[in-house]
């Protein structure tokens, strides 16, 4: 078995129902991971799986914290972090590794916004690269969190912080102030969307929290600084 030495991180919350075509994901890689790591948010109905360490938090702490407990159990110079209803591509690790190894410090895919309870459409992104040019440009920035970065990207951008939705938007914000780069994979995360999760929040209490973070940034063609 081809094994790379890389932490997945798995943070959970209530989304059992999932996980195990989740993890099959994982399982079905053509490079496999070291490990990988799962945390119960306070789920109502907590599992420990087979292929996974587990950890249930009798408290609920959000996502952001969530992350972070997994990172610190975790032992790899590379981790990925995966949402507990998501499925990675066959080639997702393999080809992310590649990439990795012409130089870059997060690596992103191509997302398919997968609308599996057939309510509204699905969608197929191919991210931009990302730039403060194209952060100026369009306020935003385009990639999902299943990034494959080097561990020393997440403890010098400090994790992520706690935030109502958008906690990646800051992260990958904080990592270009920190002069990060970043580089696209040809392969391909299936985001699951659902009803009734942080990512399906009313349109204006996302507005207001998108507001709040990129008010902490200065952003010009050519850097993008903090505070």
């Amino acid at each position: 078995m081809n094994v790379v030495d890389c932490s997945i991180l798995i943070p959970c919350f209530n989304k059992e129902e999932f996980l195990d075509e989740c993890i099959s994901s994982i399982a079905r890689q053509t490079k496999q991971p070291k490990e990988i790591i799962l945390v119960h948010d306070q789920c109502d109905e907590p599992k420990a799986h087979a292929l996974a360490d587990t950890i249930i938090l009798r408290d609920n702490v959000g996502v952001a914290k969530v992350r972070d407990i997994a990172f610190k159990y975790s032992t790899s110079p590379l981790v990925l972090f995966l949402d507990a209803d998501d499925v990675l591509s066959p080639d997702y690790l393999e080809k992310m590794i590649l990439v990795l190894a012409d130089g870059a410090d997060i690596i992103y895919p191509d997302t398919f916004f997968w609308d599996w309870q057939g309510e509204g459409s699905s969608i197929f992104v191919t991210p931009d690269d990302l730039t403060p040019a194209y952060v100026k440009k369009h306020k935003r920035t385009t990639l999902p969190v299943t990034c494959l970065m080097k561990r020393e990207v997440y403890e010098k951008v400090g994790g992520f912080r706690e935030f109502p939705v958008l906690e990646d938007l800051d992260f990958f914000l904080r990592a270009m102030c920190n002069d990060y780069t970043f580089k696209k994979a040809q392969t391909l995360l299936w985001y699951r969307q659902t009803q009734g999760t942080r990512n399906s929040a009313d349109h204006r209490k996302k507005r207001e929290v998108y507001d709040q973070i990129l008010s902490q940034f200065q952003i010009t063609d050519k850097k993008i600084t903090y505070g």
